[in-house]
């Protein structure tokens, strides 16, 4: 059963029903059909933008307070490739989450954000989350980023972070800012 809902968003999506994608995510519908339509729906950003931004919002809105992690996980990958002018608040305030996995995409997905506020917020993650794959991403985050004011978080990582994967991330992540810093 499952394969035929998968292929009813992919029948959605191959048809450009946008209205379709969005009865999805805000309907009744399974968990992991939910989150592969919300995967979806950046594909039609540019009809989004023309018809649909509020209901999309909504969905989006709604979609990041789902109990299920998979479908926060998703709608946080929308929020971050439609790139609208909150996105960087749902993507930081997921960095909270009580679920592990959707903290590892928020702070992921925050690598695609150059901003000062977000540095800030990637450095605390790095510093103070329980889970080291969180910390990993957000060193990984932080060495996309290129933000030279970085460079003493991830030092003091590399060099003292109790996980082994978070010290090897933030040494990549240190070797990418020297590389990029200029002279």
């Amino acid at each position: 059963m499952a394969l035929f809902k998968k292929d009813k968003v992919r029948q959605l999506v191959k048809a450009g029903d946008v209205a379709g994608v969005l009865e999805v995510i805000t309907g009744a519908a399974p968990a992991k059909e939910r989150a592969d339509a919300l995967h979806e729906l950046p594909r039609f950003a540019d009809e989004i933008e023309a018809r649909y931004k509020d209901a999309v919002h909504a969905a989006l809105t709604g979609a990041t307070q789902d109990p299920n992690p998979e479908v926060r996980s998703s709608a946080l990958f929308a929020w971050a490739e439609l790139r609208w002018d909150d996105a960087v608040e749902h993507l930081m305030a997921a960095a909270d989450d009580s679920e592990w996995i959707v903290r590892v995409f928020a702070v992921t997905m925050l690598g695609r954000f150059p901003e000062e506020r977000v540095v800030l917020r990637l450095r605390a993650v790095l510093a103070d989350d329980s889970e080291g794959m969180v910390r990993e991403a957000a060193a990984s985050s932080l060495g996309e980023l290129g933000d030279q004011g970085a460079v003493e978080p991830l030092r003091r990582a590399a060099s003292g972070d109790r996980d082994r994967e978070v010290r090897r991330s933030a040494e990549g992540a240190l070797k990418r800012l020297e590389d990029d810093s200029p002279g």
